[in-house]
């Protein structure tokens, strides 16, 4: 007979000085968190954490300890919302303040799980000193609260795209093998996080999430994946190690993320594999659902997802996903340039968008008409051969006077400085492949970078620019920053275009960037185009100097946070009617 392996939950010893935060009694402690300036997050969150941490070491009866715990609780729920949605929409590298302001949320997380880590091996190892409850209930409700805020480090690292700490693998593993032991895993009790829930449902969220490649992902999509995942998590069934389903496993003595059951060299007693089978197949049939209906998003239970975020889940959760191209390691000085205007001002020449809408023999003749000083001479110019004509630089003539041809030649010549959005910054790759480069960024990585962001890079200045987009994004604390960019297109070109209807322009003019063809458009020129405000069968001018196109946006492509890309067609175009949707009911179809 096989001797089970200890559990082991790392807790402080309670040998420290008595609890003098407020009186140990259920009213002084809500009296006490009724007093807090809500209206402070960081310095409520700096008492709270202080106060976990003195709570911690105490010595406190085990039932009186969970008691003080969930009258805290409202308020530790609160100050977490205010602190996690005032790191929402910040860049990676984000100021001091807000720096402190993550390190407070995680380090109020990791108090939390341990208090409630306290409550659990206290009550297990002395279930006599429980008399106003069931041990075995506080036991569960307990670990569900544990296993709720150590899931909240996860969420918070996955969101500020960095590391996750080993220790809180760890953590989470061993609090869901304690219920396992216990056999307390599928009791439904008040969660931590509001309604109900179990131990199993709530140390899976974070393993799914996870496994979701959440550095492809903004903040928004990561919190709408998450909603989604707390609402579907039933539909993800545990299996032994020693079963043949299941597409990802993890080993509960270890301290690390679930990993592809392939990749899993050794299947031990303590693994469990996650078959997510049947919650692919429920996400599945809401996509076609609002497909069939024509919605841009599904409802996975009350939560709203996009349909392209929807494909991401499944993509990430339903099959095993590998690189398609080799990474070869090199380390090499690039140019780059982030944000749709920056790559699509440096692609054009560096040409703004008002130098490409209007025409150059236009713009001469207007300037022209309205300043007669500035009309080019003709070579028959009797003015031309004499002695007193100044022709260099100086706007003062030699009798003083202003010289208006040389400070009109002047103004035109003087190079114009780039805008600070424009400005080329410098990045070294890590790696490349031939479907693009991870680039790291150094630890003063632009603000704006982001996943779904073009950017251009380029050797130097004999190079032309190649066109990407951010993929991922990964931060090493504060020593540097990553990303993943794959290249779209060797060679674009810029244009400005406006949307058409009945034959006229129906707006000003936008940026859009022309790609040539390949072989994932099957030969096909396809479009960038801004992220909002065009849709497949929409007609569009585009111009470009004296150029001029007409052309029909096709099938979408690909979107992301920065832009869409379509295929196009030249011409004015009929638009391809949609499928209509079938009315079932009762498994007849009405449709004309």
């Amino acid at each position: 007979m096989s001797t089970p392996v200890p559990v082991e939950l790392r807790i402080p010893p309670q040998d420290g000085a008595p609890f003098t935060r407020f009186a140990t009694r259920l009213s002084a402690a809500a009296a006490w968190c009724d007093a807090l300036p809500m209206a402070d997050p960081s310095g409520v969150a700096k008492t709270l954490r202080d106060t976990l941490n003195e709570l911690n070491r105490a010595p406190v009866d085990p039932e009186l300890r969970y008691e003080l715990l969930e009258t805290l609780r409202p308020s530790l729920t609160q100050t977490l919302t205010l602190l996690d949605r005032m790191l929402v929409n910040q860049p990676l590298v984000m100021a001091p303040r807000l720096q402190a302001l993550a390190t407070l949320s995680d380090q109020i997380g990791g108090l939390a799980c341990t208090a409630y880590s306290i409550c659990v091996m206290q009550a297990a190892r002395e279930p006599a000193r429980i008399t106003r409850r069931a041990p075995a209930r506080l036991v569960c409700e307990a670990l569900e609260h544990a296993l709720h805020y150590a899931a909240h480090k996860v969420v918070l690292a996955l969101n500020l795209q960095l590391p996750i700490e080993s220790r809180t693998w760890s953590t989470l593993h061993q609090a869901y093998l304690l219920g396992e032991r216990y056999r307390l895993t599928e009791l439904m009790v008040p969660g931590a996080g509001g309604g109900e829930s179990s131990i199993r449902n709530t140390w899976l969220v974070p393993l799914l999430l996870a496994c979701c490649q959440t550095g492809q992902l903004l903040r928004s999509d990561i919190a709408v994946l998450h909603a989604a995942l707390r609402e579907s998590v039933a539909g993800c069934r545990l299996r032994p190690g020693t079963e043949a389903e299941g597409l990802f496993a993890v080993d509960l003595n270890g301290a690390s993320p679930p990993v592809y059951r392939s990749s899993m060299a050794v299947s031990g007693k303590q693994v469990r594999l996650l078959d997510t089978s049947d919650l692919i197949a429920s996400a599945t049939r809401a996509r076609d659902t609002a497909r069939k209906a024509s919605r841009s998003a599904a409802l996975l239970g009350e939560t709203r997802v996009p349909l392209p975020l929807l494909d991401h889940l499944l993509d990430c959760l339903g099959s095993e996903r590998e690189r398609a191209n080799r990474r070869v390691i090199v380390s090499e000085p690039l140019q780059a340039v982030l944000g749709f205007s920056a790559a699509h001002f440096h692609l054009a020449g560096e040409r703004t968008l008002e130098d490409l809408v209007q025409k150059p023999r236009n713009r001469s003749a207007s300037n022209s008409k309205e300043n007669p000083f500035l009309v080019e001479r003709k070579d028959d110019d009797p003015w031309a051969a004499t002695h007193d004509t100044d022709r260099s630089h100086s706007s003062l003539n030699r009798d003083g006077s202003i010289n208006v041809l040389a400070r009109a030649r002047t103004e035109r010549e003087a190079p114009t400085e780039l805008p600070a959005n424009y400005s080329i910054v410098r990045v070294t790759t890590v790696d490349a492949s031939p479907g693009g480069y991870c680039l790291d960024w150094g630890a003063n990585a632009p603000g704006t970078v982001r996943n779904g962001e073009l950017l251009c890079l380029r050797r130097d200045q004999k190079d032309p620019w190649l066109l990407g987009v951010v993929r991922w994004t990964r931060r090493r604390h504060a020593s540097s920053t990553t990303t993943g960019v794959e290249v779209l297109a060797s060679r674009a070109e810029s244009w400005a275009c406006q949307t058409l209807r009945d034959g006229a322009s129906q707006a000003a003019s936008l940026r859009v960037m022309i790609l040539p063809p390949n072989r994932l458009s099957q030969g096909r020129e396809t479009i960038i185009t801004p992220r909002t405000g065009f849709a497949p069968g929409h007609h569009l001018l585009l111009q470009r100097g004296q150029e001029q196109r007409t052309v029909t946006l096709g099938k979408q492509m690909a979107f992301s946070s920065g832009m869409s890309q379509f295929e196009i067609r030249e011409g004015l175009l009929a638009a391809e009617p949609p499928e209509a949707a079938v009315a079932e009911k009762g498994g007849i179809d009405y449709r004309p």
